[in-house]
Parts: structure tokens; sequence; C-alpha cells
């Protein structure tokens, strides 16, 4: 793959079930290296995109290409070289740990036994448990080292915190920024754990109802998304939400509260043309940010299926 190809580019990505668009359209590009997180509510498909990505779904309309490949076409190439840890895990019960971990080293050319043994070790996975006596917590944590064993080019993780305590989740989110994005890994995840959000990523993307309504870094997003309150003297300026960067004007009581993507600086100067008034800029959380895209979908962190 040449070194300025992204990891994942689509275009005019689409599936339909039963005449409904679970993803619509959607143009995602994935540069290569870092940790990309895919963020929306449930049924903004998450889940889908992510199965799409590895030719799980068959796309209705729209193109795909992974590490370079299409990911339709060259689909057994593309898992060859991408781990897969699913939301959900569906494993035999009655299988062995080991013999799990055993038959999964034979289907892939590379395999990093090193790797395999020190994070079932360090999960507390013996190789003569079996699959279906283990929690919910330790199957993710089953099919995490499932996923990373392959030395992936590219690993796509669907709530890859799924059932762990806050102990063990930061365990693994420092595990896989220490060791896979350091290694030069993509990492694409999604989450509703928007703190584990922050903390790891470098871009986000905002899904909602199949549709892309957003793709920043993550550090320029916080930056640039604020909120101004400010009281004016008298009425405020006819054209306060014609303002270069305003987004939104709300009502808070007495004051107004804009709303900004971007241009602050500029916004700032033009308030204090205005004598008497009083402001002051808010600081925005990754969640208040998405509130303010999604336009106050309720039940937006619900846990559950996501499609």
């Amino acid at each position: 793959m040449a070194i300025s190809e992204p990891a994942v580019l689509t275009r005019g990505l689409t599936k339909t079930f039963r005449g409904r668009p679970a993803v619509h359209g959607l143009d995602l590009e994935v540069p290569r290296g870092g940790v990309f997180a895919l963020l929306g509510p449930n049924g903004a498909g998450k889940t889908t995109t992510i199965k799409l990505l590895l030719n799980l779904l068959q796309p209705s309309a729209g193109e795909m290409r992974v590490l370079g490949l299409d990911a339709v076409a060259d689909s057994v190439a593309v898992r060859r070289r991408v781990g897969y840890q699913a939301e959900s895990q569906h494993f035999y019960r009655n299988t062995g740990v080991g013999e799990l971990l055993s038959f999964c080293r034979s289907l892939y050319p590379r395999w990093n036994q090193e790797r395999v043994d020190r994070y079932c070790r360090l999960f507390e996975l013996p190789a003569r448990a079996r699959v279906g006596g283990l929690s919910k917590g330790k199957q993710t944590l089953l099919a995490l080292v499932l996923a990373v064993g392959p030395e992936p080019e590219l690993l796509l993780l669907d709530e890859p915190a799924t059932g762990l305590d806050p102990l063990r989740r930061r365990q693994v989110l420092k595990l896989l920024v220490e060791e896979m994005s350091k290694e030069g890994r993509t990492i694409i995840f999604s989450s509703h754990q928007l703190q584990d959000v922050e903390r790891i990523a470098d871009r986000v993307a905002f899904l909602l109802r199949g549709g892309l309504i957003l793709s920043r870094p993550l550090e320029q997003l916080l930056a640039e998304e604020k909120k101004v309150r400010v009281l004016f003297p008298g009425p405020p300026p006819a054209e306060l939400e014609k303002w270069p960067g305003v987004r939104r004007v709300a009502r808070e009581g007495s004051r107004l509260l804009i709303s900004l993507s971007g241009r602050l600086d500029e916004v700032l100067v033009r308030l204090q043309r205005y004598e008497g008034a009083a402001f002051d800029v808010l600081d925005q959380t990754l969640e208040d940010i998405f509130v303010e895209y999604a336009g106050g979908e309720e039940s937006v962190w619900e846990v559950g299926e996501d499609d």
C-alpha cells in the first residue's frame, strides 16, 4: 500500500435492510496509524459499517477500500491483514481456550504467539478453561487476544470494553495504545465510553442515522467547538446567527448561549464592540459536542446492540 493511501476509504457506502438504510452514502477516510473512534447512538450504523469493511455484509451501493484493497473483491486478502473483535461473542461453549487459540493460529500466515501467551497471562485466561464458563468480560478479553494474535495491520474493534470493569478497561486501552498504535497499526473502534475515547483516540467520526455528520482530529475538535454565554445590555445583534463560526444561538434565561465551530477569536472581537456586554467561554466535552451535533436526540448513549 502506498504510504499516502488511507487505511480505510469509503465513497457513497450504503446498506439497506428491508428498504431502510442502516448506512447511507457514507464517505469515510481513516488515515494510516493512530486510533480512530466511530461514535453515535444505537442504530447509527457503527456496527454495520465495521461489518461492511470486513465483507461480512454486502453493500447495497458504494465503494470500499481497506488497506489499499477492494473490500469486496479482495475480501479474503483483507481479512488476513485485519483483526476483528465483535461486540457480542459467539464461541463454541465447550471449546477450551487453548484449543480455540491453536485453531485460530492455524488460519493465519502470521501469528505472534509470544504476545498471545502474555495477554492470556495478563487477562487470566487459562488454556484449560472452557470458553462457555468464562464471564462476559473474560470472553471480551479472549476476543481481543484473537484479534491481535495475527499481527494485523488494522484492528476493527466493536465496543472493545464490553463487560469490563473500570480497571480492566483501562488496562486494555493502555495496551492498545502503547503496543498496537505505537507499532504503527491502525485501530478503528466504536464505543459508548466517551471518556475512553477522549483518552486514546486521535480522530473521531460522528455517525447519525447511517450518515457521517463529522470527522475530525480529536484535539482540533475540542479546540474549535466552544460555547459562549453572553448577556447584552440591550437587544442582541440582529445578524448574530450569521456571524462566522456560529452554529446555533439559544436563549438561557436573560443570556444567549452561542454554539461555535471555530472562529472563536473573531467572535470575541465582535462581542467586545458591544459596550456593557458580558460573556464567558465554555469548553465542551466530547459528549457535549456530539449531543450538540446530534440535535439533542434522546437515548444517545444507551448501551446495547448498535444495528
